[in-house]
């Protein structure tokens, strides 16, 4: 019955008739056929046709809730399947942040190619919000992300805790009154200075100043919210982005203040025009961890890239 399911799914992903058949490279009138054949066998029609949508009958819910559940199932042999050929054939889809993707990964990736050539490895780049969507759809196998707070959804694996910290351009005034707080990027990258034995700095004392910020759905613009209402703050926002890593090269230009973990200055170097600061904050901690979705089968390819994320993510 459900020879033709791929037809069916395609239809009801593109709510088109045509582009399912452009998508599957096969005439429109076989498609037709098929998906009529199909509901010939259940005695209902799956689709109702308008004239300006396609939408699902009843039935046809189950039917695609029934696919759904088969590809599932499906999915899970093929990874328990690639166990049994001992990582001689495989493969793994990972989601990271930009930063991550950028600074992180490649040493990450380098590494685990090396050990194991043969497992394939596709890369998304995506904020928290998607990549919690990817994890949850199975597009994606694990992530990397940055959490600060407990995710029961999620089984998670820390790599490293994170501090998060204030980074203000060099030039600004404000800094000659913090002389003695101020955290040299460099210092951080060598490994030279301990963050936390550096005083903090309250972030009221920089209230008047601009601010860049993440937008919603990233971890570090919930952060930054918290921050600012508990200490009673209304920002001086110049500018709301989608990457962590735009962020911070707009504070390094002078534009403003923005919030970054210490990872950042860890794991890349020449950070010359910046500024950090510790702020007096109870929440100014996150775990930087690999997730995946909630009791899904954990192939020996996801477990040996944790492992290889683990050797290369370390203070």
């Amino acid at each position: 019955m459900f020879s033709k399911n791929d037809y069916v799914y395609e239809i009801y992903k593109e709510k088109s008739f045509t582009k399912a058949a452009q998508k599957l490279y096969i005439s429109q009138p076989s498609i037709s056929a098929a998906v009529k054949n199909i509901e010939e066998k259940i005695g209902s029609p799956i689709f109702e046709r308008t004239n300006s949508e396609i939408r699902l009958t009843p039935i046809g819910a189950e039917y695609i809730s029934a696919i759904e559940k088969i590809r599932e199932t499906e999915n899970e042999f093929k990874s328990k399947l690639q166990d049994i050929y001992n990582m001689e054939i495989g493969e793994i889809s990972i989601g990271a942040t930009g930063f991550i993707s950028t600074y992180i990964m490649p040493g990450i990736i380098n590494r685990y190619t090396n050990l194991y050539p043969k497992i394939s490895i596709s890369l998304s780049e995506a904020n928290s919000s998607y990549m919690s969507e990817l994890i949850q759809n199975d597009i994606i196998d694990i992530g990397l992300d940055c959490l600060d707070e407990d995710m029961d959804f999620y089984d998670k694996y820390p790599l490293r805790k994170e501090t998060i910290m204030l980074c203000v351009p060099a030039n600004l005034e404000i800094n000659n009154k913090f002389k003695q707080y101020q955290i040299n990027p460099e210092d951080i990258y060598s490994r030279k200075v301990d963050i936390q034995a550096v005083p903090s700095v309250p972030i009221s004392a920089f209230k008047n100043e601009n601010f860049i910020l993440l937008k919603k759905g990233h971890s570090m613009y919930n952060h930054a919210s918290k921050v600012f209402n508990e200490n009673g703050i209304e920002p001086k926002i110049v500018y709301t982005v989608d990457q962590f890593n735009v962020s911070y090269l707009l504070s390094e230009s002078g534009m403003g203040a923005c919030f970054v973990s210490d990872t950042l200055f860890k794991y890349s170097n020449n950070h010359k025009n910046v500024v950090a600061y510790n702020i007096d904050d109870r929440i100014n901690t996150r775990s930087l961890c690999i997730i995946h979705k909630k009791n899904k089968y954990c192939t020996k390819a996801m477990e040996r890239f944790i492992d290889v994320a683990k050797e290369i993510i370390k203070d």
